[in-house]
């Protein structure tokens, strides 16, 4: 019961709150419409909060070691203030400010948060790391299906069922359709809405008393220098599959809805809600299947090159456009696979002595990644003729997907090598 409510219930709330990002796409077209900036420039608000999630889980890994409540203080402070920022952005039609609060503050604010519960977990389950590190990053999948039903709604039945439940969302509650600055009172909501579990949150988030022993190549705390982890092969080679998982995830998942909603492709509004929905699903769902499955691998390691055998199949299958929506789900399920495993093949390698440093320091590939994914994909797109009739953008983009995930297969073939060298 102690572990319950001192690491996964905290744990879960902290996650699925700042798992808010990944649902961006959600709210992307409102704002451009409402503010009359490019869908381009307010994109470019999420690859900024991405980075900044990435800067912020590699610089602020010393706090998280020494003091987990007061880093969980900081983080949510830095991602409620975030969302209110980017209501007084869109409110002033002021895109920086947009760029303020949701690239710098909920970034950060959610980098922080992110790597907060993950060696809290690993410390109170010793005996399953992999899934003890997973199910934060699981609720963080899940996050973004959370807030896709807090704004859009839910329910099931019609009129004249027996049976039947409505939710009414922000987009309804507030009326956007009807008043385009409501979009920004929905940010203001969400601040409101997310207040509540985050502070239940880290009033319970507590560290065992009685720490694990640290196993591994463990670099010892009076010794730890970034400068020393930036030269080591298995770190260089770990940081590189994080760049491109997540570049490569980038590169589709911010850009599914209009993808999905091209000529090129042509599925109904209804379908686009309903594989936007169950993406985050898929996310929170790869999360913790792939992580399972590397607890009973003899060598943990080999889950990458499952996770990158997966990916590069099912796009492949997607230079046939119709395919595009079972490709999301999928690249949505292997693309959180590989945060999940990745915290526990790092404590494998170098014991636990620095773990919040060190996987905060190779998350900072999610931070670059945020800003070349995305934006690689709006690019080759824009080069070969978009998405839409006559244009190459589709087919462009779905090579370079191809090619990344070849390139990471290589670069764990030479990481498996190095770990069993030095085994």
């Amino acid at each position: 019961m102690k572990r319950l409510m001192r690491a996964v219930l905290p744990a879960f709330l902290l996650a699925v709150s700042v798992g808010q990002i990944y649902a961006f796409t959600n709210f992307s077209d409102e704002i451009a419409s409402y503010i009359g900036e490019s869908q381009k420039d307010v994109q470019f608000a999420f690859s900024l909060g991405i980075f900044f999630l990435g800067m912020g889980a590699a610089f602020f890994g010393k706090i998280v070691e020494k003091n987990i409540r007061v880093s969980t203080i900081v983080g949510t402070t830095l991602f409620l203030a975030g969302l209110c920022v980017t209501g007084l952005g869109i409110t002033s039609k002021s895109l920086m400010l947009i760029y303020l609060g949701y690239g710098f503050l909920v970034g950060t604010g959610t980098g922080i948060i992110y790597i907060s519960p993950v060696k809290t977990m690993m410390l109170w389950f010793p005996e399953h790391k992999a899934i003890a590190a997973a199910l934060p990053i699981i609720s963080f999948g899940l996050g973004s299906t959370l807030s896709t039903i807090v704004y859009r709604g839910f329910g099931f039945g019609g009129e004249d069922s027996l049976f039947s439940m409505r939710f009414l969302g922000f987009y309804d509650y507030f009326n956007v359709a009807a008043n385009p600055v409501a979009i920004s009172s929905v940010f203001f909501a969400f601040a409101i809405f997310y207040l509540v579990p985050m502070a239940i949150a880290t009033v319970l988030l507590k560290k065992p008393k009685i720490q694990v022993q640290s196993f591994g190549h463990g670099i010892p705390e009076l010794e730890f220098k970034y400068t020393t982890l930036m030269c080591d092969s298995f770190f260089i080679r770990s940081w590189l599959f994080m760049f491109l998982n997540i570049s490569a995830g980038l590169c589709l998942i911010p850009l599914a809805k209009q993808m999905m909603d091209s000529p090129t492709v042509g599925y109904a509004t209804g379908l686009v809600t309903a594989i936007v929905a169950l993406s985050g699903l898929m996310n929170g769902g790869g999360r913790f299947l792939f992580a399972w499955w590397s607890d009973k691998l003899a060598r943990r390691i080999d889950i990458l090159l499952i996770i990158l055998s997966i990916s590069a199949g099912v796009m492949t299958l997607s230079f046939w456009p119709p395919i595009i929506g079972l490709a999301l789900l999928v690249i949505n399920a292997c693309y959180g696979a590989g945060f999940s495993v990745i915290p526990a093949i790092l404590a494998d390698h170098y014991g636990m002595t620095n773990i919040s440093k060190i996987h905060g320091a190779v998350l900072s590939a999610w931070g670059f990644a945020g800003l070349a994914g995305n934006q690689a994909a709006m690019a080759v797109s824009k080069a070969f003729g978009g998405y839409g009739e006559g244009g190459h953008g589709y087919v462009a983009v779905v090579a370079m997907l191809v090619v990344a995930y070849v390139l990471n297969f290589v670069n764990v073939v030479t990481l498996r090598r190095s770990m069993l060298r030095r085994a």
